[in-house]
């Protein structure tokens, strides 16, 4: 029996994509290759031949051919729900793929080979089965969710090619948003730098920089941004990553307001041309360069400024209605604390009002960073009451937190419209982390909320932990019921061959990766946070002992026998032909290694403030450290070099961003399994700090 796609001859690009999806899923696993006609020749001259089956694309509100399908069915046009349903049109048995929009027609499609099919998607490849055909008959799924938004961001740190979105080829791109539509997310957040939009909004007073040389008047550490591509060339697959992306009918949010951070620099040419008044910054603190210093916008020529670069994007690559804004994020521009909240909630109500102008009936995410890491509870509240809640959002990418100040405290919850955000983990913290009864419960309150409209995963790195991404992206259409194991345990069954095995690591590395969690304590970011073996010279003070360390050592001391247990597992399964399986074995690895190596530096800490022998911790800390960089070094997705060399295959690499790189990842901030990093830097550091604690 051959089958025959009809597709909307008018209609969003996004069902011409979900016809050759399936057209392209159904040669994978069946080896047969249908053919795809609009929906007006199948109304005209449909095929008699009795064994044509069809698969019709889009529901009566863009297909004609699915106006013979009699039934009503509650799928709200324009919205996020699908339906999957077996039919009889013009004598034919059909497939009818109904979505209320283009991108949740997509989410029919791949939700079709999902259920009857038992394909699995993941982001860095496809389970796909093989069948000798497809099964058409007594199917009925319809779907939707109670998230309108549901989507991911990528952030602007460098180093490891795989954690670090800036570094993507548009190959690697197209792979990503395939992946978020097959997971039915529906929000992709580019916030890698502002790319030319200076040198397309100002044109003749910016300049382009040149590729061959360092970036004029940059940062240091992860503030140096001297560009590794061209700058036309990054303006190029900007402007092809998210016309894919629309293309798939994606939501897209746009910078707007006061977009000045340390990733989105102003150029020095605007501010020797342009001279904008600007908002000071005291010395010595984040920002405090003239790059780096945010536009007065309390004078409207500045506003308007600031606009013409989101007007210039909007302009460039088009819009989707939705807009986002991180205020005076992470500033201080006043000692007096009242005066300095009154200038940021201000420059809120300023933005709130421009938008109204400009783009009325738009929506603005607003971040709810600075929110977490500088406001209290009741300066929250102040704000919230003077916004707009038909307009705007609370986008809290910070609702993982267990700070005090969080969404619990700030009154949103049957509210004001607010998002639920996984943080997970900072730039260095790219192994497996996340405190999943916190996680579990918290979204129940999500789930029941009316005010929440949404789901987002907000990591400051990519794909570092692959159950968390699946975990995110399963509860941001609907949240789950079942306690994680049970999610845990078919993540396993779906992901690897061998399921038991991993689903015991799994289980048993899970309470290692909590000790790990972001925002445990008070402090924005106390040594818990972030792993400290990588940077101890820097961030403990080894004459102090501090009765937090037992938050750390006394469960990791439990773990030992688990530990020994797993490294053993793990180094039994390494080697297989399984790349997902092997790929998450040092994700694992990397996880017990680091825990323990964490253990070591604050229990060596505990023993010299005491005054106790540390030659033993010691000579363990410096074995297992060179044990993981030797670990990290069999494997090219942990290498600098390796990262270089991908880099210089999508487009020639300035020469000069070699050693930016390297201060990209080796700052205070930013220090992470990088295996040059672990065995040049960290190795003889920890060396010269045993040295000098042994004398």
């Amino acid at each position: 029996m051959s089958l025959l796609i009809v597709r909307p001859h008018n209609a969003h690009k996004a069902y011409t994509i979900a016809a050759e999806a399936f057209r392209d899923l159904c040669h994978k696993i069946t080896g047969e290759r249908p053919g795809i006609v609009t929906d007006v020749a199948a109304k005209e001259a449909l095929p008699a031949h009795p064994s044509l089956r069809l698969v019709v694309i889009g529901g009566d509100d863009v297909n004609l051919l699915a106006r013979e399908y009699k039934e009503m069915i509650p799928i709200p046009c324009g919205g996020e729900g699908y339906a999957v349903l077996s039919a009889t049109l013009k004598g034919h048995n059909a497939l009818l793929l109904w979505g209320g929009r283009g991108r949740s027609t997509l989410y029919a499609v791949y939700r079709y080979f999902e259920v009857y099919l038992n394909c699995r998607w993941f982001w860095d490849g496809d389970k796909l089965p093989k069948a000798d055909t497809l099964p058409m008959e007594d199917i009925r799924l319809t779907e939707t969710t109670k998230f309108l938004y549901r989507g991911t961001r990528y952030f602007a740190h460098r180093g490891l090619h795989r954690f670090q979105a800036e570094h993507w080829s548009i190959e690697d791109w197209q792979t990503e948003i395939d992946w978020l539509v097959k997971k039915r997310l529906n929000l992709l957040m580019l916030r890698i730098g502002q790319d030319d939009l200076f040198q397309k909004a100002f044109p003749g007073m910016v300049d382009y920089p040149s590729a061959k040389e360092t970036l004029p008047f940059t940062g240091d550490g992860f503030n140096d941004r001297t560009l590794f591509w061209d700058l036309r060339f990054r303006g190029d697959l900007r402007k092809q990553i998210l016309q894919y992306a629309k293309d798939r009918d994606l939501l897209l949010p746009e910078d707007c307001g006061t977009m000045t951070h340390w990733y989105s620099r102003t150029p020095a040419d605007f501010l020797e041309k342009q001279r904008p008044s600007l908002l000071s910054q005291p010395k010595g603190t984040n920002y405090a360069e003239s790059t780096g210093l945010v536009w007065d916008i309390r004078e409207e020529e500045n506003l308007d400024l600031y606009f013409r670069l989101t007007d210039t994007h909007l302009h460039e690559y088009g819009q989707t209605g939705l807009f986002h804004t991180i205020g005076l994020a992470e500033r201080a521009f006043s000692q007096d604390r009242e005066e300095n909240l009154r200038l940021k909630l201000l420059t809120y109500r300023l933005i709130c009002r421009r938008l109204r102008e400009q783009y009325p009936g738009s929506k603005l995410l607003l971040a709810s960073w600075d929110l977490w890491m500088f406001y209290t509870p009741e300066e929250v509240k102040a704000l919230l009451a003077q916004l707009d809640k038909e307009q705007v959002v609370l986008l809290d990418y910070t609702a993982d937190s267990a700070r005090k100040s969080n969404y619990r405290t700030w009154g949103v919850e049957g509210s004001f419209p607010w998002i639920f955000g996984i943080f997970h983990a900072y730039e260095p913290s790219n192994e497996l982390r996340g405190d999943y009864p916190m996680l579990t419960a918290r979204l129940q309150h999500a789930k029941n909320d009316p005010f929440c409209k949404g789901m987002v995963f907000w990591p400051e790195c990519s794909h570092g932990d692959p159950f968390m991404t699946e975990f995110f992206a399963q509860n941001a259409w609907e949240v789950s019921e079942q306690p994680v194991e049970e999610q845990l345990k078919a993540f396993c069954t779906a992901r690897y061959t061998h399921r038991e095995e991993m689903f015991a690591l799994w289980q048993r590395v899970l309470p290692l990766a909590k000790l790990m969690s972001w925002s445990k304590y008070e402090a924005v970011t106390p040594w818990a946070e972030t792993d400290i073996f990588c940077r101890a010279v820097y961030t403990l003070d080894f004459g102090q002992d501090d009765p937090l360390y037992d938050d750390y050592l006394l469960p990791l001391e439990a773990s030992r026998t688990d530990a020994v247990w797993m490294l053993r597992q793990i180094s039994l399964l390494l080697g297989q032909e399984d790349d997902r399986e092997t790929r998450d074995l040092y994700d694992l690895a990397r996880t017990v290694l680091t825990r323990y190596l964490n253990g070591l530096t604050l229990t060596l800490c505990r023993q010299y403030s005491r005054g106790e022998a540390v030659e033993d911790t010691a000579e363990k800390l410096l074995r297992l450290l060179a044990l993981y960089g030797d670990f990290l070094a069999s494997n090219e997705e942990f290498s600098l070099f390796h990262t270089l060399r991908a880099l210089n295959e999508t487009a020639p690499v300035n020469p000069n961003f070699t050693p930016t790189l390297k201060r990209n990842c080796d700052n205070l901030y930013c220090r992470s399994a990088v295996t040059e990093c672990v065995l040049e830097l960290y190795l003889p550091e920890v060396a010269k700090l045993v040295k000098q604690l042994k004398a």
